[in-house]
Parts: C-alpha cells; structure tokens; sequence
C-alpha cells in the first residue's frame, strides 16, 4: 500500500526534476522596470534586451552580467521584439553587428555596431509596400545565406476579432556599404508565406534553414486567443511549420527570444524571466 502512495509522488517528483534541468541561467526578464524582450547571442555571451532599447551582456560560462548600455536606437518607440547578430562587421566594432526590432510603427530593423563601451546605429531598414510602411513583429537574419526575414501577424478578416495567420517575408540582406538608410519594397521580395498559428509572435532565430520561433505569452493570459506558449520551427524551404513545440510546462513566463549556444537552443522569458534550454527531441 505504501509502495502504491510512494510512486505517484516519485513520477511528479521526477517530473520536476526534469523540469528544473532544463533552466539554464536563473536571470530577472523584467529588468529596472521594463520588460524582458530580444535576445542575441555571440560567442560566450548574451546580449538580454529590455523594452526602449537597454541591453545586459550575461556571460554564459560565467552567469555574470559583465556590463550594461543602452541602444544608440535606443526610445520608447524601440521595443526590441528581436535581436539577431548579422554577418558584417562594421568599422570599430569587435563582433558582427546586430539587428533590432522596432515592433511598433513604422516597424524598423535598427542596425547597431556594439563595441566595449556604447553601441551606435549604423543603418535602419523598412520595409513598404505601395509606398506605404509594412508592420513588422520581428526582423530575423539569416546570416549564413545572407537573407533577413520580415515576420508579421495579418490583420483579422473583416468581421473577426483575431487572424491565426502569420507572413514570412524574405528580402536579401542589405550591405552596409548600401548606405544608412535602405527602404526594402515589394519590388525587393525574394519569397513570401503564411505560417498558420495563433500564439503571439515573439523573436526568433535561423539555423540549418530553420526558423525557430518561440510565441505566445506567460501564464497569467491563459485563455487569451493568443497565450500559448509554442516553439513552432518553420521550414524556410518547404515554407510550413516542420514541429510545434509544447512550451507550457518549461515555464510560466513569456518566452520572448531564441538563440544557439553550444549545439543548444536557449530562450529568454519575460517577468520573472530565466534562460532555458529547449530540447527538439
């Protein structure tokens, strides 16, 4: 009798342990008052963006945060939806530069060189269509095919409150020799799609020719058409959703960014915050 009371506390035990497991770094999201956003790593280090453009640089062998500064992009329209590193380096800076989401209109790709004491703009990309700005969540770079992906929402149907839809754009990626300012048209698309899901859009990353996209939101809006937490891997050939990723017992937080490190997949989480990483298995 004892033996049968033990071994459910021992599944849900082990249960938890596995859980536990999976958390890499025990990080804040929610970081001097503004909430957790992109997430780009290079080498061994984080770079953790908060909303208006702040960023702390996480050591990952280390779990130290080693510095902080804002974005020259930096404002309270820059909401840094995602972060991703591109594949030029600019003049005076020590790494490839990075590629920052705006999110809120007109939806601009801020190009920042990030050196050891401040970052500086260096080009803004926008993309339109008939002359008129293209709302963009989230701008994602693939640097080794040297493309840059535009990921957006569509708006719902006339009569409808919500749109599970979600449009893949592809543009080439701009050098920076092309100039400060690059306006992207219709005339620049190289592809376009529509993935079909309802969480909410949040940053991503591409590997391998695969769009890792974590969405959805924390626990507290469950039952809101968009909250559940999904991984969704995108097939950029086959343009469809390869595997959706059940996320709602890694965290409770708002997974907002998505990188590779060491052969893994780590995400950043909003509120309470915390890096885990993700196994496909």
């Amino acid at each position: 009798m004892l033996i049968k009371r033990l071994v459910p506390f021992v599944i849900f035990l082990n249960f938890v342990v596995n859980l536990q497991a999976q958390l890499y770094f025990p990080i804040v999201g929610t970081y001097q008052k503004k909430s957790a956003q992109g997430m780009a790593i290079w080498e061994d280090r984080a770079y953790l963006f908060n909303n208006g453009g702040h960023c702390r640089v996480l050591n990952l062998k280390t779990g130290e945060v080693e510095r902080e500064f804002d974005l020259d992009s930096a404002g309270e329209n820059t909401h840094v939806n995602a972060a991703c590193f591109g594949a030029e380096v600019a003049d005076g800076g020590g790494l490839p530069c990075i590629y920052v989401s705006e999110y809120n209109r007109p939806s601009r790709c801020f190009v920042e060189c990030i050196n050891d004491s401040a970052s500086s703009l260096v080009q803004t990309i926008q993309a339109t269509e008939k002359g008129r700005p293209v709302f963009v969540q989230s701008w994602i770079v693939d640097g080794k095919g040297r493309h840059l992906y535009a990921v957006a929402r569509q708006s719902p149907p006339k009569g409808e409150k919500n749109s599970a839809k979600v449009r893949i754009t592809k543009y080439r990626l701009p050098l920076l020799s092309e100039g400060s300012d690059i306006v992207l048209t219709e005339y620049d698309r190289l592809d376009t799609f529509m993935a079909e899901f309802a969480s909410g859009t949040q940053g991503g990353v591409i590997k391998d020719g695969m769009m890792y996209l974590p969405t959805g939101l924390q626990e507290s809006a469950r039952g809101r058409f968009n909250a559940r937490r999904t991984l969704q891997v995108i097939d950029l050939k086959k343009k469809a959703i390869k595997k959706q990723v059940d996320l709602t017992f890694l965290t409770v937080n708002e997974p907002e960014d998505i990188d590779c490190y060491q052969g893994k997949l780590l995400l950043y989480c909003g509120q309470e915050g915390g890096i885990y990483e993700i196994s496909l298995k």
